[in-house]
């Protein structure tokens, strides 16, 4: 059994027990690469196990999560990773402060019939993206139906189903019976029970199963014709609950007519208030990015959901532009150009995507701050990058730094052969984490942008660290400016990180727009075989 503070594959730190179930412990704990806080599943496997049974449990196991890693959705606790240390599975989830269902409803009794619709409309959400990818949840449950604290609902433990429903496992303290109303069993379809095999029918049946406990506070006891079901059932649900608990799965509703059924239930969502008059600079925003999608330029863009969320337009920048500007966006003598800088001691090759930040930052002075030149960076993992001349390399356990001359400056690469990265919730959990030891801090942007090599975000702040740090390089006292980068490729997550002093942080900007332009992930083709972080 995992200890705290123990370290998982070199990476995942065990922060804190949070509870022990059928399935094994569930800790807190953190991504140390990714600096974020995660939940780790230790799978405690049955002791008497012979050594064939257990290793081909454990290879059930890693092979069912590695299949929903690649799920992602508003409505789908994400699943990051699945390691072994000392022959025993960790299942890498995403941390969401939350109550799950039963608890709810243990604690404060059944939902309103429209509340009760809406979890239930975002569970079979879920669901339905999971299953137009070809995966089956094969245990849904109260106790898996997460009520996040701010506000989201979402389905866990996909993944899990090998252990939840293995009879290895039926003899585990949590295992419980079906009238404890928790426990796998009371939620199975009747064919599951029966030995059948995971289908999106059976997911349905066990949501018909949760939605009836969370109206009426106890399971559907048994599993009857849906003429069994008890007549006191809120008018409102009758219809999909008994659609959904139709004993034989060809009766059962599909998804498309639950979601209507629930959808009619549901309370319409409160309108999104409405700015009449919108600042100057959030109105160049939406300009800047309609100008950078539609013109499709080549260079980094907002995505549709980030439109009006940079805070780094800002007006006074309008001479940084240069000859070779991505884009200029005048619909006023003093708006901000988005521009990139023209000229490159590197030659870039043609495949290389020309992407950079979007915006330049303000300036005092009306001459643009001059580029650094450039030298590459090819790294044994696979990735290259351009990087500052006479800069110097620092080599850690799992990055690459680049320092200034003056040792104020620093440029940082992490490449992870993980999948299925998130990037804008791995930079909001980043933040959620820095607050607590910043003084001053300032979020310049956080948001979602396109990259030609997958799913990326951006992250500018400025902040004033409490403490200082030797293995940082950062003064206690001393405003910093940083520029952090997630990109997720089909075989890695990339973080790029440039920190400097917040009064030279001017003068850095256009090598800092060219060096991130010129980032190359690893192609699959050179990715390294182990899933641990590189050290190149």
């Amino acid at each position: 059994m995992g200890t705290a503070g123990q370290l998982i594959v070199g990476r995942y730190r065990l922060v804190r027990a949070l509870g022990h179930g059928r399935t094994g412990l569930m800790w807190e704990g953190r991504d140390t690469l990714l600096d974020r806080p995660v939940a780790i599943r230790e799978v405690l496997l049955p002791p008497d196990l012979g050594e064939t049974a257990r290793l081909r449990l454990v290879q059930r196991i890693s092979r069912e999560v590695r299949q929903v890693e690649r799920l992602r959705h508003p409505h789908i606790a994400a699943v990051h990773d699945v390691a072994e240390e000392d022959d025993t599975p960790y299942v890498v989830t995403e941390l969401v402060p939350s109550r799950s269902l039963d608890g709810v409803i243990s604690g404060d009794g059944p939902l309103p019939p429209a509340e009760a619709a809406r979890v239930a409309r975002a569970v079979l959400s879920a669901l339905t993206h999971a299953h137009a990818a070809g995966v089956r949840h094969g245990d849904v449950r109260p106790a898996n139906v997460l009520l996040a604290h701010d506000g989201r609902v979402l389905l866990a433990d996909f993944g899990m189903s090998v252990p939840a429903t293995d009879p290895a496992f039926a003899r585990s303290p949590e295992a419980g019976s079906p009238s404890a109303g928790r426990g796998t069993e009371t939620y199975l379809a009747p064919e599951r029970a029966a030995g059948g095999p995971r289908t999106a029918a059976a997911d349905l049946w066990s949501l018909g199963a949760t939605l009836h406990l969370a109206v009426t506070g106890r399971p559907p006891g048994g599993q009857g014709p849906p003429d069994d079901l008890p007549g006191d059932l809120p008018g409102q649900l009758h219809d999909v609950l008994t659609g959904l608990l139709a004993r034989e799965p060809r009766r059962r509703i599909d998804a498309e007519t639950a979601d209507r059924l629930l959808g009619e239930i549901e309370p319409p969502a409160p309108p999104r208030p409405v700015r009449r008059k919108p600042g100057r600079t959030r109105l160049l925003v939406g300009v800047a990015a309609a100008v950078l999608v539609g013109c499709a330029l080549g260079g980094w863009a907002a995505g549709g959901w980030a439109v009006g969320g940079w805070g780094a337009l800002r007006p006074g920048g309008e001479n940084r532009a240069e000859a070779g500007a991505v884009a200029s966006v005048a619909p006023s003598a003093s708006a901000s150009p988005v521009s990139a800088p023209v000229s490159a001691p590197v030659s870039a090759p043609a495949s290389a995507p020309a992407s950079a930040p979007a915006s330049a930052p303000a300036s005092a002075s009306a001459q643009p701050a001059r580029r650094l030149k450039l030298k590459w960076h090819t790294s044994d993992a696979g990735w290259r990058v351009g990087v500052p001349r006479g800069w110097a390399r620092e080599k850690g356990p799992y990055s690459t730094s680049w320092r200034s001359r003056d040792g104020e400056a620093t440029f940082t690469v992490e490449v992870t052969a993980q999948r299925g990265t998130d990037p804008l919730a791995a930079l909001g959990e980043a933040e959620a984490i820095l607050r607590p030891v910043a003084t001053t801090y300032r979020k310049l942007r956080l948001e979602t942008v396109t990259s030609r090599h997958g799913p990326a975000a951006d992250w500018e702040f400025t902040w004033t660290p409490r403490t200082a740090s030797a293995r940082d390089h950062l003064n206690k006292g001393v405003k910093y400016h940083q520029y952090r980068r997630v990109i997720s490729t089909a075989t890695t997550t990339s973080v790029l990180t440039w920190t400097a002093p917040a009064d030279g942080w001017d003068a850095l900007w256009p090598t800092l727009v060219r060096v991130l332009s010129l980032f190359q992930p690893p192609s699959p083709v050179s990715q390294p075989p182990v899933a641990t972080p590189s050290t190149a």
